[in-house]
């Protein structure tokens, strides 16, 4: 006789749904509202509390030092397409009250990655006068004066940003670090702008230009590793490509980026200025990142063989040489006298 089959409760089964449901969200959602900022009561140390994926694991930014970094052969330039937007086409500008945010189109694009990804917005992080330290990603523990981040999306599995934000394989993000140098008039297109937006929620916009001019020139040497959203939820769906070499910006732009800017609408009775917009180095969880260049992470242990090459070989030339010196020295040194017979030797010997 077979075993009865187990009947399930149609009105159980819903409840039971809706419970999995509710707890799937409140893990996203956070507690109170969309509320966070850098410090003060929703600032960072808050945000585990208000989204759970800031606590989780693959968060970012991160410390590229040398215990961690591999070389990769097969990690390919990147390739911006479509970033030269003309002049006719317009960029909207918008202070969002965590930084100062330009939104893209999706007709830019990156290739070089299993997917394409498609170009959504970019911003910037930044530290304030005094202590012009903003960048989020930091290399041998040093920081950098500022941080660019251009955000795309997976375009080949998901139709947007908002779509693909919390899949695993959702987001690449280019970073440019930023350091005080020579003006940049690329920048400069940005920065000029500054004083339209200067307080929460205004918007302006922007004519066209070749945001790939935003980007070092060496495309091919860059940091790689999977992270997070630097900023709430901090969903662990980013690609992250960081490139090696700086950008440089004038004292002045920096200044500008600094000190312009209000995380408060134009009427609030204490206006906050918008500074050290910058999230603290993440633990990495014995991760590794992958390198596209040999030199630099290399550095140390090549210029440790080249010290030991040098070293050996000048203390080789030295031993020669001073092998070489004594024995002039005791050809010089010594009287040759025509060799005597015994008798003589003899005598010579008891005097």
């Amino acid at each position: 006789m077979s075993a009865p089959r187990s009947r399930t409760d149609p009105a159980a089964a819903t409840l039971l749904l809706l419970l999995l449901l509710q707890t799937h969200l409140s893990a996203q959602a956070p507690v109170n509202g969309s509320s966070w900022s850098y410090i003060g009561p929703d600032g960072e140390r808050m945000w585990p509390k208000r989204y759970p994926f800031c606590g989780g694991v693959f968060q970012s930014p991160i410390d590229f030092h040398n215990n961690i970094l591999q070389y990769d052969s097969t990690l390919l330039p990147i390739k911006p397409e479509g970033y030269n937007v003309p002049l006719t086409e317009q960029f909207v500008l918008t202070n969002n009250g965590h930084s100062v945010q330009m939104s893209l189109s999706p007709a830019m694009s990156i290739r070089g990655l299993l997917s394409k990804y498609s170009a959504a917005q970019l911003h910037l992080h930044w530290g304030n006068q005094d202590k012009q330290e903003g960048s989020e990603h930091t290399v041998g523990g040093r920081h950098f004066a500022a941080e660019l981040h251009i955000v795309h999306y997976n375009s080949d599995k998901y139709p947007d940003l908002q779509t693909a934000a919390d899949k695993a394989d959702g987001l690449a993000v280019l970073a440019i670090l930023i350091e005080i140098g020579s003006f940049n008039p690329s920048y400069e297109k940005i920065f000029s702008h500054f004083q339209d937006v200067k307080y929460k929620d205004q918007k302006t916009l922007i004519p066209g230009f070749n945001v790939q001019d935003l980007l070092p020139d060496r495309l091919d040497e860059y940091y790689r590793y999977e992270g997070s959203l630097t900023t709430p939820p901090c969903y662990p769906s980013v690609l992250w490509t960081v490139f090696r070499k700086p950008v440089q910006i004038s004292a002045k732009q920096l200044l500008a980026l600094e000190t312009a800017l209000y995380c408060t609408h134009p009427d609030d009775p204490a206006p906050l200025e918008m500074v050290n917009n910058f999230r603290r180095v993440q633990e990495f969880e014995e991760r590794v990142v992958s390198v596209s260049f040999r030199e630099g992470f290399v550095l140390s242990i090549v210029l440790i063989s080249s010290l030991s090459t040098i070293t050996l070989t000048a203390l080789a030339i030295w031993l020669l040489r001073r092998k070489r010196s004594k024995r002039i020295q005791d050809e010089q040194g010594v009287v040759y006298k025509p060799a005597g017979t015994k008798e003589e030797e003899s005598i010579f010997a008891k005097a």
